[in-house]
């Protein structure tokens, strides 16, 4: 398991080559896409990705063969497209769309599951209808399905599969103002919805089991994790000891910054049992961070 060790990684040594299957991938600020490859203890810069990808939406399959993100036409102009990346060859599937924003693979990879805008007004609030809504799109055939909307907007965004592909759960931003995170079937009934409580953006860091959910509360409540049986509602809350922000969740360990730059550490949820886990040289913001399970 990635969490159960520490890594190092020197962006200007980074070799750029394809990869079989990836266990990491991150977006570091100036330094692009860079992948951890499985089977090995090489970091590798991810080669031929779109040119204008929106670094924060970057994911791997659960399989660790592909990359998912969304990215701006090659002139950097819209429609939006998400980008199915394999890792091995650079072969690349494409699904464009004015709405989309961020995407999540489905376990077995056969379907991608999309957060997508559908209002027909500005983005002004009171201006127009502002929907936010889920596209399930099936990868073979590229068929398209509505499978939820509500009003309200995409805020926060973030999207995640259960690990046996029958949920999802999904954070967005209420007309009233309130973040909200509602769980859905493959039929798109509404299982469950948790008024201010809020996902983490990685898809591989939504959920610990096939039903529980780990978010954190909005507005911030010393922002501790919570877990969320979403079968009875129950909550499990934990302490918080640090207040640098949370990046990805992992086999039960939490990743978060550390006390000095460039510097991630993992703890329990608890905040505690804190073990280093990654150092960057140079130090980088890291913009998106997704462990496949």
């Amino acid at each position: 398991m990635v969490v159960d060790r520490s890594w190092q990684i020197a962006f200007d040594t980074l070799a750029s080559r394809p990869v079989r299957q990836a266990r990491m991938v991150l977006a570091a600020q100036g330094f692009g896409v860079v992948v951890l490859e499985a089977g090995g203890d090489a970091f590798v810069s991810v080669p031929g990705l779109p040119a204008h990808l929106a670094p924060e939406t970057v994911s791997l399959s659960s399989d660790g063969s592909l990359l998912v993100c969304t990215a701006n036409q090659d002139d950097g102009a819209g429609p939006r497209r998400v980008v199915l990346h394999t890792l091995a060859t650079g072969a690349r599937q494409e699904f464009t769309s004015d709405d989309y924003l961020r995407a999540a693979l489905s376990p077995d990879g056969a379907r991608l599951a999309v957060l997508a805008d559908l209002s027909d007004g500005p983005g002004i609030p009171g201006v127009g209808d502002e929907i936010a809504g889920i596209e399930l799109i099936d990868v073979r055939t590229g068929a398209r399905e509505r499978l939820w909307y509500a009003e309200g907007y995409w805020e926060e965004a973030a999207i995640g599969w259960s690990p046996d592909g029958l949920l999802l759960a999904a954070t967005y931003l209420t007309l009233d103002d309130v973040l909200t995170t509602v769980v859905l079937d493959l039929t798109g009934k509404e299982i469950a919805s948790f008024p201010e409580r809020v996902a983490l953006p990685g898809p591989h860091s939504v959920w610990v089991s096939g039903h529980e959910l780990v978010v954190y509360p909005e507005p911030d409540d010393e922002s501790p994790l919570i877990v969320i049986d979403v079968r009875t509602g129950q909550e499990r809350r934990f302490t918080r000891r640090n207040f640098e922000g949370y990046l990805a969740v992992s086999g039960g360990r939490v990743v978060r910054p550390g006390s000095a730059p460039g510097r991630l550490v993992t703890t329990d949820f608890g905040d505690g049992d804190e073990r280093p886990f990654l150092t960057t040289s140079p130090a980088v913001s890291i913009d998106a961070l997704d462990l496949a399970p």
